[in-house]
């Protein structure tokens, strides 16, 4: 009885070419073609997130091309310059405890502006006049506005800042520390309804056309949009984690064929080993 000859054992290719793995090695492109593309749409807006403020934040531009009344500050306006005419509220002049400038703790003091519109009907600005060391020199001023001081029609120019939101102070009633939009229409008199959700801090000649330097005052220091260049790393961790899945994609397609080939092996080997057995032929080793 003749001995049984051996099967060939197959490569790793030959199995990989086969019609099934073929099938799966597509599969695998498809779902890390879109793995691939989430992970450049997440470096994209890493990217896009990590840009320079570019906005040309210092040359004024008017008001009512930037915000809109009863609404939020938006990130074009946020920061700006802006130009703005009006008259202002002779009543709605106070002061703002704890505002810190040049490292020392001061008092603002604020009024409101009812700025022009191209409708014709002005809409209520929270406005920042000035800083002073002193808060009776600030009370001062701001009662000097509210008897008349800030009568005529003014033309002021500003940069824009969010609404802050009240203090501890604030809601106890004891001290007025935030230029909160909300806590100041509350106290305002005749006010309509109509108001911009943000409010300007005046530059040095805006401040020293209400008078506020002669009094004592120092214009408010206020900065620039900060510019951030820095890459969103929430964004690059996704990015990764994307990239890392897709090579995993491919990974697991090689896994499968790999074991596929084994266990191809091992059914060779054991079919000689069995057939060598029974013809009392060594198995190959």
């Amino acid at each position: 009885m003749g001995v049984p000859m051996s099967a060939p054992i197959p490569t790793f290719l030959q199995v990989a070419a086969r019609p099934r793995w073929i099938a799966a090695l597509l599969g695998c492109l498809a779902v890390a073609a879109v793995f691939a593309l989430l992970g450049q749409w997440q470096i994209e807006r890493a990217v896009e997130q990590g840009q320079a403020d570019e906005r040309d934040t210092e040359t004024a531009v008017p008001l009512t091309s930037v915000a809109e009344p009863n609404a939020s500050l938006t990130t074009e306006a946020g920061g700006r310059m802006v130009s703005f005419s009006g008259a202002w509220a002779p009543g709605d002049f106070d002061t703002l405890a704890g505002r810190t400038q040049h490292d020392a703790q001061g008092t603002w003091v604020i009024g409101r502006v009812l700025a022009e519109q191209p409708s014709g009907e002005p809409v209520s600005l929270p406005v920042a006049v000035a800083w002073f060391a002193e808060p009776a020199a600030a009370e001062a001023h701001a009662a000097a506005l509210a008897a008349g001081a800030a009568d005529a029609p003014a033309e002021l120019v500003g940069r824009l800042m969010p609404t802050e939101a009240p203090t501890m102070g604030d809601i106890q009633g004891d001290t007025r520390e935030a230029m909160s939009v909300a806590a100041l229409i509350n106290e305002w008199e005749g006010w309509d309804g109509r108001v911009y959700g943000t409010y300007a801090i005046l530059d040095e000649p805006s401040a020293a056309a209400s008078g506020a330097l002669d009094a004592g005052g120092e214009p408010i220091v206020s900065m620039r949009p900060v510019v951030d260049t820095q890459l969103n790393a929430l964004n690059i961790f996704y990015a990764v984690e994307w990239i890392a899945f897709m090579l995993f994609a491919f990974y697991l397609w090689y896994r499968l064929v790999k074991d596929a080939l084994e266990r191809e092996v091992e059914a060779i080997e054991d079919a000689e080993a069995a057939a060598a057995a029974a013809g009392g032929a060594p198995a190959r080793g």
